[in-house]
């Protein structure tokens, strides 16, 4: 067994961690539990965003919660081994207080180092359908290419 990478339990542990994290995330103190799981100068990328360092993610999930309301993850399904964890969730929110919920499906990648410290976090999602097609303008033109590339 190579010593200076994580045992395929700890990735198990992080992904818990993560899970439990994520799911209960709150406007305030987000931040001091981000640094139990991130590395200080970890990598993030979304369909919206490239960032390195938990000052930086931060800021994003401060975003979240200023311009989104009741914002919730929900993972659904984990799967990791050595480095390297999946998730599967479901983010639910509302874009004004009494508007309907709304939902995004995705998947997030993991890395983590030997200290179990998460390192890296990319988040796959389908920008074009969750927000791009609602977009009055944009969305005709997505919806558009959309219809052109599809196999009929």
């Amino acid at each position: 067994m190579n010593t200076t990478e994580p045992t395929e339990n700890a990735i198990n542990q992080v992904l818990t961690q993560y899970k439990d994290l994520f799911e209960n995330l709150q406007p305030s103190g987000f931040q001091l539990e981000f640094a139990k799981v991130y590395e200080r100068n970890i990598y993030f990328k979304d369909p919206f965003n490239e960032v390195r360092g938990i000052s930086d993610v931060s800021r994003i999930f401060q975003h979240m919660f200023e311009n989104l309301h009741e914002p919730q993850f929900r993972i659904h399904a984990m799967a990791g081994q050595d480095q390297t964890g999946f998730l599967e969730w479901r983010f639910y929110f509302k874009r004004k207080p009494n508007a309907p919920t709304q939902q995004i499906n995705g998947m997030s990648k993991i890395l983590i180092n030997q200290a179990s410290k998460v390192i890296v976090h990319i988040d796959y999602w389908d920008s074009g359908e969750y927000v791009l097609r609602k977009v009055p303008l944009i969305g005709a033109i997505n919806n558009w290419i959309a219809k052109k590339l599809k196999a009929n």
